[in-house]
């Protein structure tokens, strides 16, 4: 037992800093938002119309990220990879809720 709490205490040591280094914040947990956002409806759209989509951009948000070619399109009517790409391209935090 003692070595197997050893063994763990190494690998946590050895694994730490390659996590750190590759962590890249927003971005490594940006996929559980649209889970948080929408159960991962691509179209939902909230009470009211304010939010649509898997990530449930308001208007402003979609058409200053969304990608050429879709900026007008509504967001809950774009395809999935349009959403996903538009989303990546927010470089702040737009779901801090989730």
């Amino acid at each position: 037992m003692r070595f197997v709490r050893l063994s763990l205490v190494l690998l946590v040591l050895v694994l730490a800093p390659t996590a750190s280094a590759n962590y890249r914040g927003l971005q490594s947990i940006r996929y559980a938002n649209p889970w948080c956002e929408s159960s991962g409806n691509i179209h939902a759209i909230s009470y009211g119309g304010t939010y649509r989509g898997k990530w449930q951009f308001d208007w402003s948000t979609w058409r200053a990220y969304a990608p050429r070619g879709w900026k007008l399109t509504d967001p809950a009517w774009a395809p999935e990879w349009v959403q996903d790409r538009a989303a990546l391209s927010v470089p702040y935090d737009a779901w801090p809720n989730c």
